[in-house]
C-alpha cells in the first residue's frame, strides 16, 4: 500500500479466502515511499467483517489428512469425493455419497456450484460423484451453512462453492497415487475362508476379498509459453489436472437365496412354522382348522364360509402338486442355480467373480489477462465412469446393467475492473450429463409365454422372498431376479450464467447480480417395457387372514410364482420424453463498515423457479376434481397439458429473501457475530422421476389372494392377445385409469402422477445464528455459536392425504355406518362386494356397475368406499410443500494453525433435528425414509429425524516432526515425519419403533401396497409399555454374538389394539444403536529435495477403523427400505428361525450377520466395516 508522504506498507502471505472478507490492518507510519514497512503474518482467523456462517477448506489440508478416501464396503468404491470435507464442519454429516446433510436441513438438498455456477447433478442429488470434480483441480472449497449473504441462494443443506486452480507465473504441479490393496485390510467378521477354498486348514480365518483401488494423476499449471510465438509471462497462464480411478475386484463372500431343491419340486414342508396367532389367540379359520404360518393353501378350492369370507383348503403336507405348476415359472426356474447348502436363506455361494470400476476426470483451465483490468477465464472438465456393474450372475436373469456415464462441465468467467472501485463480472456454462442404463438384450420366446412384451430384456420379477424360509433373491433388490427397475437413457443439459457489478464507496462495499439455470432432461425410456411381474404370498395363501391381524402370513411368494400367479403386473411402451425447468435470481447487498469495530451486512434476494414439466405437454396428472369418462363420470380423472389447455401447478412469484448480518469486535481478540436470514431453495428434485413420466399400468390383484395375471399369458396387451385388449402406446390421451381388461370389466388402476397446484413453490427456511470468536494466540481460535433454522414447504409426497385416495375411522362412521373398531365391520371391509354379508348392510352393491361402470364383483367393500374406487393412492411426484424442519444446536470449533509443526481442528455438535413429511429432498428411495402414523392427522407424525445424532465430536489434526539440532545425520532421520488423524464420535443410529400387526392402515386403504404409504410406512405403530427396557443388552457393550442373541425386548411393546391408532413416536432418543466412531490415522513421511522445501516427495500409510471396532448391522436401520419390506427382525411377535448351524436368521432384534451385515440389498454402510488401509504417495513441485 502506498500513500504519499508514508511508508510503503508491505504484508506478504495473505490468503484470501473464497466468499469470505479478510481485514487486514494497515501500519501507518511517516517517512519516504521508498522505505517499506513489513510485516510477517499470516491471515487472521477471526472473522471480523461478517455475520455470515461459512467454512473454507483448502484441498492441501485434505490432502494432509486421512479424510478424502477411496469408499466402498462390500461393493465398488468411488473415485475421491470433496464432498467429504463436510466431515470436518460441525453440524454436518456425510456417508458415501447417498447422505450429505448440513444443519439438520432434509439430506441432498445442497447446492453445489464450480467456478460459481450450478453444477447440481439434477437427474438425482443423492449421485454427486456422476459429475463431480477432481479434488486436486481444486483449490479451495466453500461451505456457506447459515444465514450467508443476499448472492447465495437456491439451496437447502448447503452451498458448496469450488473454486478451481489456476496457473501462475512459476510452474507448479503434483503427481500422485491412492493405493488400495487388502493386504492392508482386516478380514470381514462372520466369514470363513474354508467355505469357499475347501480347505479346513483356513477355517477360522476371516475372508478378505481382492481389492485393487488406484486413484491416480498429476497436474500441471504456469504460464503459456510457446517459444518464439508466445510469451504469456504475466499474461496467460495454464493449469491442467488429470485424475483416474481404477478398480477391481475378485469377490468370493457373495452370497444369494435360491429355491432349495424341495421348493424347486414344490415341496414347501421345510417352510411351514409354528400356528399364527391372533391376539395371542391361536388362529383357526371359518370352519375351525388352525392356520399355519407359511401354509401353502390351494386356490383350486376357493369358496365362501358361512361368514361370508373366502377360505380354501391348504395342500398336505404344503406341497403343490405337479399339475399345478406353471410351464413358465418352471422355464425361468431352470435358469436359477442350484443351492450350495442346506439352509432355506443365503443358500448360495455366488462363485467369485470380478468387477471393476473406472473413473476418469481430465480438467483444464485457462486464465488470461488482456490487461490490469480485464481477465478471461475457461474450465472445462470431463468426468466419465464405466463399470460393467457385476453382481455374479452371468445368466440372462441378471440385474447388472452396465455404468458409462459421462459429465462434460465448462465454464468461462470475464471479469474486468470499470473503475478503481467498481469490479464487472459476468459468467456462462454448461453441465452435459449423459446416464446410458442398458441391460443386455434378452429373447422372450425362450419363456414360452404366450406375449412378449414391448422390449427385448430379461422381465423384472419382484417380491420372490420370504425373509425367513426363502424363496429367491439374487443380486439387486431383495426378492427379485431380471432386470432392476430404471432402465433409460437420460441425459441433464444444464446451461448457466451469472453476472455482477461490485462497488466499493466510502464504508459500503455494494453488489448487485443475478443468475439464471435452465435444465432439461431428454431420455429414451424402457423402463416397465420389459414387464414388471410381482409376486406376493398371497395368492398361495389364505384369503380368510385379511385383516385379521395375524402375527405373520400364510402363502409364500414363490409358492404363488410356481403356479404363475402373479400379484401384480406393470407395463409400458418403449417411451421418448424431456422434462425440464428453469430458474432465475436477482440480489442486493451491502457490507457496510459502521464503525471500526461494527460491520454490518444486509441484503436482498429475489429466486423464481419453476416445475419440471414435460415437453410437449405428454406427462400426466392425476385431477381429483373432475370427472372421468373411463369410470362413469366417477370424479378422478387423468389430464395431460397438451390437451387441458392448463398448467398443473402455479409457480411461487413471491420468494424475496433478506439477510442481516452483524459483526462486532468487542476487542482485538474476541468477536461477536449473530445474523438471520431467509433463504429459498430450488425447484423439487427430479429423483428421476423421468423413469415414470410415459403412461405405465399397473394392473393389481383383483382381490387378496386373486391373481392379477398368469405367468402363461406373459403380455396381456400385446397384440393379438387373447384377451381382446389393446396395445399400449405413448403418447396415448384417450380416457384411461382405469382400463378395460376384459369386456365390462375395468378393474381399479391408479395413474402414477399427482402433480399438486403449488408443487415447485420453493422451500423456505429462516436461518439465524449467535456466537462468539476468541483469539487465544494468533494461531488459535476458539468459537461457541447458536446454529438454528426452520423450514418450511418442503417437498413432502407423504403428507398428500388426498392422494392415499383413503378411508378415515370418522368418515367411514359418519358416511357408511360403519365402526372400525368392530370386529364384524373391519371384516366386512375385506370381504368382496358379491359376498351376502356385504349385501346385506350394502344392497345397492348387487349391481357393481353401481360404483362405476365396469367395476369387478369381486373387490372388496373397501375399494368401493374409497373417495375415488377406480383409483389406489397415487404418487404425488414434486409436492405437495408440506414439509417442515426444526434445527437446534450449539457448534463449537477449535482450530489451530500450523505451529510448531501442529495443526488440529476440533468441533462438536450439540443438536436437536425433527421433522416433518420428510428426511430428504426426495421420498422416493432415499435413506432414512420418513414414517406416516396417520396422515389425515397431520401434526401427530412430527417426529425426531432419522439422521438424528444429539452428540458429534470430531477432531482432526497433523504433525510433522522438526529437525533436531546441529546433527545433520540425526536430524535427517527425525525431521519430517508425519501423523494425521481423523476422529468422529457420535450417538447410535435411532432405532425404528416396531410395525403393528393390526393391519389398520390396510383396512383403511393406506397399506403398504399403496402408494404413496408405499415409501413411508403403511402401518401404525405398536405401543411402547412404560417402565420395560427397550433393549435386552447394551449396544455397545461388545458382548453380543448376532449368531446367538436377539437384542431387541419384545416385552417392551404391546401391539395397538384392532381398529386403533398405535400411540408411539415413530423413534425414541432412547431407542438406539451402537455407536460407531470412525477412527482414522496415517504416517508418513515427507522427503525434501530443495533447501526452499518446494519439491517434496510425501509417502505415507492411512487407515480407517485402525482399531478394527466390530460394528453391528441395526436390527432396524433407518436407512433401510419403508415397512412394506419385511425386514427380519421387526416384529416382536416373530418366532425365532435358525439356519441348519443353528444360528440365528430371524427373530425381533435380528442382527445380520451374513458376511458381516453387508449383503446385498443391505443397507449402506449398515453392516461391519473392517479395518481397511490406503497407501499415499504424492509429488509436489
Amino acid at each position: 500500500m502506498n500513500l504519499p508522504g508514508f511508508r510503503r506498507f508491505v504484508r506478504p502471505g495473505i490468503v484470501v479466502e473464497v466468499a469470505r472478507i479478510t481485514r487486514i490492518d494497515a501500519q501507518v507510519q511517516v517517512g519516504a515511499a521508498t522505505e517499506a514497512v513489513t510485516v510477517e503474518a499470516e491471515s487472521p482467523l477471526l472473522k471480523t467483517e461478517s455475520g455470515e456462517l461459512s467454512h473454507n477448506i483448502a484441498t492441501d489440508q485434505l490432502n494432509n489428512l486421512p479424510v478424502v478416501t477411496l469408499p466402498g464396503v462390500g461393493g465398488l468404491g468411488n473415485i475421491r469425493n470433496p464432498l467429504q470435507a463436510v466431515t470436518l464442519l460441525p453440524g454436518a454429516s456425510f456417508a458415501n455419497d447417498n447422505t450429505l446433510r448440513i444443519n439438520g436441513m432434509p439430506n441432498s438438498s445442497q447446492s453445489i456450484r464450480v467456478e460459481g455456477q450450478d453444477a447440481t447433478n439434477g437427474m438425482w442429488r443423492q449421485q454427486n460423484q456422476i459429475n463431480q470434480a477432481g479434488v486436486d483441480a481444486i483449490q479451495e472449497v466453500a461451505i456457506q451453512t447459515s444465514n450467508y449473504a443476499a448472492e447465495y441462494g437456491q439451496a437447502g443443506g448447503g452451498y458448496f462453492n469450488y473454486t478451481m486452480k489456476s496457473g501462475t507465473n512459476q510452474f507448479h504441479g503434483a503427481a500422485y497415487d491412492y493405493l488400495v490393496n487388502e493386504f492392508l485390510n482386516a478380514g470381514t467378521p462372520f466369514t470363513d475362508r474354508a467355505t469357499i477354498t475347501n480347505d479346513l486348514s483356513k477355517a477360522g480365518q476371516h475372508i478378505r476379498n481382492t481389492q485393487r483401488k488406484n486413484d491416480y494423476g498429476f497436474t500441471v499449471g504456469g504460464p503459456v509459453l510457446l517459444g518464439k510465438f508466445y510469451n504469456g509471462h504475466d499474461k496467460t497462464f495454464f493449469f491442467f489436472s488429470f485424475e483416474q480411478y481404477r478398480e477391481s475386484q475378485f469377490i468370493t463372500s457373495g452370497v444369494a437365496t435360491v429355491p432349495t431343491l424341495a421348493y424347486r419340486r414344490g415341496d414347501f414342508s421345510a417352510a411351514l412354522l409354528p400356528r399364527l396367532t391372533i391376539g395371542g389367540q391361536p388362529a383357526v379359520d371359518p370352519l375351525g382348522r388352525p392356520v399355519f404360518q407359511n401354509a401353502i393353501y390351494d386356490p383350486r378350492t376357493t369358496k365362501l364360509a358361512p361368514d361370508g369370507s373366502r377360505i380354501r383348503d391348504p395342500f398336505p403336507n404344503n406341497v403343490i402338486p405337479p399339475e399345478l405348476m406353471n410351464p413358465v415359472a418352471l422355464k425361468i426356474q431352470e435358469l436359477i442355480p442350484l443351492p450350495t447348502n442346506n439352509n432355506l436363506i443365503n443358500n448360495y455361494s455366488i462363485p467369485g467373480y470380478t468387477n471393476f470400476r473406472h473413473t476418469t476426470i481430465p480438467s483444464f483451465k485457462i486464465d488470461h489477462n488482456f490487461s490490469a483490468k480485464k481477465h478471461l477465464a475457461w474450465y472445462f472438465s470431463e468426468t466419465h465412469t464405466v463399470s460393467p456393474s457385476a453382481n455374479g450372475f452371468t445368466q440372462v436373469f441378471t440385474a447388472a446393467e452396465p455404468q458409462d456415464d459421462v459429465s462434460y462441465t465448462t465454464r468461462i468467467n470475464y471479469d474486468q475492473t470499470l473503475t478503481p472501485t467498481m469490479l464487472f463480472h459476468i459468467g456462462v456454462g454448461l453441465l452435459h450429463t449423459n446416464h446410458p442404463a442398458i441391460p443386455p438384450s434378452f429373447d422372450q420366446n425362450t419363456l414360452g409365454w404366450a406375449k412378449n412384451f414391448y422390449v427385448n430384456q430379461f422381465p423384472n420379477f419382484t417380491g420372490l422372498q420370504n425373509f425367513a424360509v426363502g424363496g429367491v433373491s439374487l443380486a439387486g433388490t431383495a426378492g427379485s431376479m431380471g432386470t432392476g427397475f430404471g432402465v433409460e437413457y437420460l441425459k441433464d443439459i444444464k446451461p448457466t450464467g451469472n453476472a455482477s457489478v461490485s462497488l466499493v464507496k466510502g464504508n459500503h462495499t455494494f453488489k448487485a447480480g443475478g443468475e439464471l439455470i435452465v435444465e432439461g432432461f431428454p431420455q429414451l425410456n424402457y423402463t416397465r417395457a420389459n414387464g414388471g411381474l410381482g409376486f406376493s404370498a398371497q395368492q398361495s395363501g389364505l384369503p380368510w387372514e385379511d385383516g385379521r391381524g395375524l402375527n405373520g402370513t400364510t402363502g409364500l411368494p414363490y409358492a404363488s410364482f410356481l403356479m404363475g400367479a402373479t400379484n401384480s403386473l406393470t407395463i409400458s411402451a418403449v417411451t421418448n420424453s424431456r422434462l425440464g425447468n428453469h430458474s432465475m435470481a436477482a440480489y442486493f447487498q451491502d457490507s457496510w463498515k459502521v464503525t471500526r469495530n461494527l460491520t454490518l451486512d444486509y441484503g436482498l434476494r429475489y429466486d423464481f423457479v419453476t416445475l419440471l414439466r414435460e415437453q410437449y405437454g405428454r406427462m400426466q396428472s392425476a385431477a381429483f376434481d373432475l370427472p372421468n369418462p373411463a369410470a362413469g363420470g366417477r370424479l378422478g380423472a387423468v389430464i395431460y397439458e397438451a390437451t387441458c389447455k392448463c398448467h398443473f401447478n402455479n409457480n411461487y412469484p413471491w420468494a424475496f429473501g433478506p439477510r442481516l448480518g452483524v459483526a462486532y469486535q468487542i476487542n482485538p481478540k474476541t468477536v461477536l457475530r449473530a445474523g438471520s436470514g431467509i433463504i429459498y431453495g430450488s425447484a423439487p428434485n427430479n429423483a428421476f422421476l423421468s423413469y415414470s413420466v410415459p403412461d405405465f399400468y399397473t394392473f393389481g390383484a383383483p382381490g387378496y389372494g386373486l391373481a392379477a395375471s398368469s405367468l402363461s399369458d406373459g403380455n396381456p396387451y400385446a397384440a393379438g392377445n387373447r384377451f381382446g385388449n389393446p396395445p399400449i402406446f405413448w403418447p396415448d390421451f384417450s380416457p384411461h385409469y382405469p382400463s378395460e381388461i376384459a369386456p365390462g370389466i375395468r378393474p381399479p388402476q391408479s395413474p402414477f402422477i399427482s402433480i399438486d397446484r403449488n408443487a415447485g413453490r420453493p422451500p423456505r427456511q429462516i436461518h439465524w445464528s449467535f456466537g462468539l470468536q476468541r483469539e487465544i494466540t494468533p494461531n488459535l481460535m476458539v468459537e461457541a455459536a447458536y446454529v438454528g433454522n426452520r423450514g418450511v414447504w418442503w417437498t413432502a409426497p407423504l403428507l398428500a392425504g388426498q392422494n392415499y385416495n383413503s378411508l378415515t375411522p370418522e368418515g367411514l362412521k359418519a358416511t357408511w355406518g360403519l365402526d372400525i373398531t368392530n370386529a364384524v365391520d373391519r371384516n366386512l371391509l375385506t370381504l368382496p362386494i358379491n359376498s351376502d354379508p356385504v349385501l346385506a348392510r350394502f344392497p345397492n352393491l348387487a349391481n357393481p356397475n353401481s360404483v362405476y361402470p365396469g367395476f369387478p364383483a369381486n373387490q372388496p367393500l373397501i375399494q368401493a368406499l374409497r373417495p375415488h374406487p377406480q383409483w389406489n393412492g397415487v404418487p404425488p411426484f414434486l409436492g405437495p410443500p408440506l414439509g417442515n424442519t426444526w434445527y437446534d444446536s450449539l457448534q463449537a470449533k477449535v482450530v489451530q494453525r500450523l505451529t510448531h509443526g501442529l495443526t488440529v481442528q476440533g468441533t462438536y455438535t450439540w443438536q436437536k433435528e425433527l421433522a416433518l413429511g420428510l428426511n430428504a429432498d426426495t421420498s422416493y428411495v432415499t435413506p432414512a425414509p420418513f414414517l406416516i402414523n396417520d396422515v389425515f392427522n397431520r401434526a401427530q407424525n412430527k417426529q425426531l429425524s432419522g439422521f438424528s445424532r444429539p452428540n458429534v465430536l470430531s477432531i482432526a489434526f497433523s504433525y510433522t516432526t522438526p529437525a533436531w539440532g546441529k546433527f545433520k545425520a540425526l536430524s535427517w532421520v527425525v525431521r519430517d515425519w508425519t501423523i494425521g488423524s481423523f476422529l468422529r464420535y457420535q450417538s447410535g443410529e435411532l432405532i425404528r419403533v416396531p410395525a403393528s400387526n393390526n393391519n389398520l392402515l390396510t383396512q383403511l386403504g393406506r397399506g403398504p401396497a399403496n402408494n404413496p404409504a408405499l415409501w413411508g410406512g403403511g402401518t401404525t405403530f405398536q405401543n411402547r409399555v412404560p417402565g420395560v427396557p427397550l433393549l435386552l443388552k447394551d449396544p455397545n457393550c461388545q458382548c453380543i454374538d448376532p449368531t446367538k442373541d436377539l437384542i431387541l425386548n419384545p416385552a417392551a411393546w404391546t401391539d395397538a389394539p384392532p381398529g386403533q391408532f398405535g400411540t408411539s413416536a415413530a423413534y425414541y432418543n432412547d431407542f438406539r444403536w451402537q455407536r460407531r466412531p470412525a477412527e482414522s490415522l496415517s504416517l508418513g513421511r515427507d522427503f525434501v529435495v530443495d533447501r526452499e522445501r518446494k519439491i517434496k516427495l510425501q509417502v505415507r500409510v492411512d487407515f480407517q477403523n485402525i482399531f478394527n471396532r466390530l460394528f453391528l448391522a441395526s436390527p432396524i436401520p433407518v436407512s433401510s427400505g419403508t415397512f412394506n419390506v419385511p425386514l427380519t427382525g421387526t416384529n416382536p411377535a416373530a418366532p425365532k428361525t435358525f439356519d441348519t448351524s443353528g444360528r440365528l436368521t430371524s427373530g425381533y432384534g435380528y442382527v445380520n450377520w451374513v458376511n458381516g451385515g453387508n449383503t446385498p440389498g443391505a443397507p449402506l454402510n449398515s453392516g461391519a466395516q473392517p479395518r481397511s488401509g490406503q497407501i499415499v504417495a504424492r509429488f509436489t513441485f
